[in-house]
């Protein structure tokens, strides 16, 4: 079982080890760090403070995909409160004042936990005052009777009208050396923050760890509501860029892309897998294209296809089973990725002697692309359209004028989207190649013909 936090400006690191021993502190939470944490059952996630505005916040999806992997998933103070507050009903665990406020309705702005802090290397000190740590610190000066909740409201008032990045006691502080109508209130609540220097984020950060180090964290049950509808497109996409390097250093993403582009087989895995999709054979069933074909008929697509996807020379040549057939492969396979992909498909990709053997590719690629000239001192490729289509027209054993279907039998549904991660092998290409790949389906005979 592995503990990780998500801490920034709320609470010290320091103190978050000696309330919960054993804890990894990390920096706060942004979109993708939960891939790279890949928390699983017995596994707890605690969020206290994340990235946003410029920065990309951790998304709902990620908290609930790793919720569906059995980890606790709970949060407090900031981030963390927010998206509780959001996701209490899927079984995210929230603690503390600042997530009952939101999970309440009793605020529901997300500048209320916002502020402004410094960079890592600072330790993430924070620059300005959370407007939620400014209205718990006003009710609990009502509560102890310093100040009526009419004066409160006035305060919280002017508070709230600063932008939250100069939110502040010392901006505070100016509207009540100056003629502010609640200026004496606020000298008054001034004086009473001195005085005891409430932390409401701070305390529910504490609050947080007190629970996961009694145990009191309880990860997703049958009191929650159902996680459903997580394994989405985009939820495997942004696994296959964020999460851990398959192989040497190298993101899942690149591997997939090297393969895609340079691997002889690809076109035939990707038409069994598109083919097993549609009929619910396995990829590897004989019958494979005539349940297929059977199945188009069955549809009435035989003839009702999208032209679109062949080229003139296809449409000239393929009868009109082979052209449904084409276009077909070519509509359900576009941009399809292992993670998008049944599992006998994505268990063909996720190899590791087929990683590693991409990683190298990468590599090559970086290595021959660093020869290349530069440009006002800094280097970029710059091969035109037609240098990538011949390069690639050749490596793929199609004409020039072929290379959009090409493209498309490799799952890019457009000729940019291939183009653009092409280019990065083209120096390689020019310069003998990748050399051999580990084999996919062991069809290297037969994969031209069925590309």
């Amino acid at each position: 079982m592995s503990d990780y936090l998500f801490l920034g400006p709320s609470l010290s690191p320091a103190e978050a080890t000696e309330l919960l021993p054993g804890v990894t502190v990390l920096p706060p939470i942004r979109h993708g760090d939960l891939f790279r944490v890949d928390a699983g059952e017995g596994d707890r996630v605690l969020i206290v403070d994340g990235f946003f505005l410029h920065t990309a916040p951790v998304r709902h999806k990620e908290i609930l995909g790793t919720l569906a992997a059995g980890a606790v998933v709970a949060g407090a103070g900031s981030m963390g409160a927010l998206r509780a507050a959001e996701l209490w009903p899927y079984g995210m665990r929230g603690v503390g004042a600042v997530f009952e406020l939101y999970r309440d309705g009793v605020v529901t702005g997300d500048d209320e936990v916002a502020v402004v802090h410094a960079p890592q290397e600072d330790g993430y000190r924070s620059l300005s005052e959370p407007l939620v740590n400014i209205r718990l610190s006003l009710r609990a000066a009502a509560e102890s009777h310093a100040m009526t909740v009419a004066a409160t409201e006035r305060v919280l008032a002017a508070a709230r009208a600063l932008p939250f990045r100069a939110r502040s006691l010392r901006a505070l502080q100016r509207l009540a050396a100056g003629a502010h109508p609640a200026a004496d209130d606020i000298r008054t609540f001034l004086d009473w923050h001195r005085r005891r220097r409430p932390d409401a984020k701070a305390s529910d950060a504490r609050a947080l760890l007190a629970a996961a180090a009694a145990g009191s964290l309880a990860p997703h049950g049958p009191g929650d509501a159902p996680i459903d509808n997580v394994g989405t497109g985009n939820q495997r996409r942004w696994w296959l860029e964020q999460s851990r390097p398959a192989a040497d250093g190298v993101s899942r993403l690149d591997l997939v892309l090297a393969i895609m582009l340079l691997h002889p087989e690809y076109p035939a895995l990707l038409r069994r897998a598109v083919l097993a999709s549609l009929t619910g054979l396995a990829p590897g069933d004989p019958d494979l294209t005539t349940r297929a074909v059977a199945w188009l008929r069955e549809h009435g697509l035989m003839t009702g296809f999208d032209a679109d996807w062949l080229s003139m020379a296809e449409r000239r040549v393929l009868d009109p089973a082979a052209g449904a057939l084409t276009a077909m492969v070519r509509a359900g396979g576009a941009w399809r990725l292992p993670e998008l992909s049944p599992p006998p498909f994505a268990d063909r990709l996720d190899r590791p002697e087929l990683w590693r053997a991409a990683a190298r590719v990468v590599e090559l690629a970086g290595r021959a692309n660093a020869w290349l000239p530069t440009t006002g001192g800094a280097r970029r490729l710059h091969f035109r359209p037609e240098v990538v289509d011949a390069c690639f027209a050749r490596l793929w054993g199609c004409e020039p004028a072929e290379i959009d279907s090409a493209a498309r039998d490799r799952g890019f549904p457009t000729p940019s989207l291939y183009r653009r991660h092409a280019e990065r092998y083209v120096a390689l290409l020019k310069t003998g190649g990748p050399g051999p790949l580990p084999p996919l389906l062991g069809l290297a005979a037969t994969a031209p013909a069925e590309r």
